[in-house]
C-alpha cells in the first residue's frame, strides 16, 4: 500500500511549487488534492520467444494526487499534476511444461502530467472542462524472488499522450469540488525485464484514472 514516506517527496514538490506560481500566473492558480481510481486497460503483448514467459497483470487499485492549475484565461488553464497509486500485482509464469502463477501484492505507480484544459464556460457554479496533454508513469521495480529463476521486475517507465474531461463544482470564492476521468488512448510501451533470466515483456499500460478532489484558489 502507499505511505506517508512514498508521498511525501510529491507532497513536497507540490509545496514549493504552489508557493512560486503565484507571482507567474496571469490569472489565478488553483491548489488540489484528489482521491483516485485507476484501472489498467491495455494488454500484454511481443515476449521473448523461447524462453519461458512471465506475465505481469494489474488489478484495480487506487490512491491520492495532487497539483497546480495555471489559469491563464478564464477558459484555458494548464494543470501539473503528481499522483501516488497502489495496485494489486500478480504474475503469470509460463514454461515448457508447467504454468503457474504468483502474488506479488501491491505495485507502486507514479503519474506525472502536463494537461491543457479547456473549460466550456467562462462563469457558473458547474463548470465542464476537456483537456490533451502528456503523462510520464514511473512504475516502482519490484524486488523479490517470483519463481522460474526470476528475482523480481524492473520496468522501464512509459511516456504517452493523456486525454481527460471532468466538472468543476463552485461552493465559494476560494474553494471549489470537481470530478475528473483522464485516459491514455495510445499504445503507451512499457518494457518489463526479469532479472535472473534472459526474459522480457512489453505491456501496453493505457490506464483509465477516475478522481474526486477539492481545490483551493490561490
Amino acid at each position: 500500500m502507499l505511505n506517508w514516506h512514498s508521498m511525501r517527496p510529491i507532497f513536497l514538490a507540490l509545496a514549493v511549487t504552489a508557493a512560486a506560481f503565484p507571482a507567474l500566473a496571469q490569472q489565478h492558480v488553483v491548489l488540489f488534492f484528489d482521491a483516485e481510481g485507476v484501472r489498467r486497460t491495455g494488454t500484454t503483448t511481443r515476449f521473448t520467444p523461447g524462453v519461458t514467459r512471465f506475465e505481469p497483470t494489474f488489478q484495480t487499485g487506487g490512491g491520492a494526487g495532487g497539483g497546480l492549475n495555471w489559469f491563464f484565461t478564464d477558459r484555458i488553464s494548464l494543470e501539473a499534476k503528481l499522483s501516488g497509486l497502489g495496485t494489486k500485482t500478480r504474475l503469470r509464469i509460463i514454461g515448457s511444461d508447467f504454468i503457474g502463477t504468483a502474488d506479488l501484492g501491491w505495485s507502486q505507480i507514479y503519474p506525472v502530467s502536463a494537461v491543457l484544459q479547456w473549460h466550456l464556460t467562462e462563469r457558473g457554479a458547474i463548470r465542464p472542462y476537456i483537456g490533451a496533454g502528456a503523462v510520464h508513469t514511473i512504475m516502482r521495480n519490484i524486488n523479490e524472488q517470483i519463481g522460474a529463476g526470476a528475482t523480481g521486475i524492473r520496468f522501464k517507465d512509459p511516456t504517452g499522450l493523456v486525454v481527460d474531461g471532468g466538472l468543476e463544482f463552485h461552493i465559494g470564492k476560494k474553494w471549489g469540488l470537481f470530478a475528473d476521468a483522464r485516459y491514455v488512448p495510445l499504445e503507451t510501451k512499457a518494457r518489463a525485464t526479469f532479472p535472473g533470466t534472459s526474459s522480457s515483456v512489453e505491456m501496453s499500460v493505457r490506464p483509465l484514472i477516475v478522481s474526486f478532489g477539492l481545490g483551493f484558489k490561490l
